[in-house]
């Protein structure tokens, strides 16, 4: 009878002991821990025709100061938080207002919402053709570290009826793999899929898909070492001076 009493105990230990490891494990969340309410964006400005524009995010009021303020054409900003509206914090993705002006003036002459996803970067291009007008154009970025060096190409020429080529050379004697990268009928507001390359010098140009080659200025570049490059065609096709057709070269971080 002892015996059988202290089975019996055991037995109903060992259950009380299994429920309650049952009841932990079921008070523990189930759910994910909520994106950052927020994305990380920069200001690129190809915008031909104007050297300055200032760029608002969620503009509340015309005296409002500009969130990137007169940047000028062919550079770009460092990457700043882009907060979610308070009907977003929460949600993966969030519409946020974006306007561009030229400085001075309170009118802005361009104005859209543009769709981010929280903690992810972005560079926003401010882009026009005689066709389109001033365009935001989104280019989302990697956001993990690069364990090796890599180059893209992106078309935002003036001119939405002609597509681009472009081709890049290494021009470091050692480099035996990825030694060179091309992107072939580049449409405007579009960027090439990244390719790996090797670090050190290199030659890059484009021209106008299916005319002459190096239609356009060419110069070199120098890659550093584990980081991501877009090489951006900018201006005018086939014209000279401050707008005239030129590459970029714009680091991811």
């Amino acid at each position: 009878m002892r015996i059988r009493s202290l089975l019996a105990a055991s037995l109903t230990a060992a259950v009380v002991l299994s429920v309650g490891a049952s009841a932990v494990a079921a008070a523990r969340p189930t759910t994910l821990p909520s994106e950052p309410d927020f994305a990380y964006v920069r200001i690129l400005n190809a915008m031909v025709g104007q050297p300055a524009l200032d760029v608002y995010e969620t503009r509340v009021a015309v005296d409002t100061p500009p969130t990137y303020p007169a940047v000028p054409y062919g550079t770009w900003t460092k990457y700043q938080k882009a907060y979610f509206t308070p009907d977003c914090v929460g949600k993966m993705t969030c519409q946020i207002w974006f306007e561009m002006a030229v400085p001075g003036e309170s009118a802005s002459f361009k104005k859209d919402d543009i769709d981010l996803r929280a903690g992810n970067y972005y560079t926003i291009a401010l882009a026009s053709t005689g066709s389109t007008g001033p365009n935001f154009i989104k280019v989302r970025e990697a956001t993990s570290r690069a364990l090796m060096s890599s180059l893209r190409f992106g078309n935002l020429t003036a001119d939405v009826t002609k597509n681009l080529d472009f081709a890049g050379t290494s021009l470091t004697k050692s480099a035996k793999l990825f030694a060179s990268a091309s992107a072939q009928n580049v449409s405007y507001g579009q960027v090439s899929p990244i390719r790996p390359a090797v670090p050190g010098p290199w030659w890059i140009g484009f021209g106008v898909s299916g005319s002459m080659w190096m239609q356009q200025p060419v110069k070199n570049a120098t890659l550093a070492s584990k980081k991501r490059y877009t090489v951006y065609a900018i201006g005018n096709l086939g014209e000279s001076g401050t707008y005239g057709a030129r590459w970029i070269l714009v680091p991811n971080r």
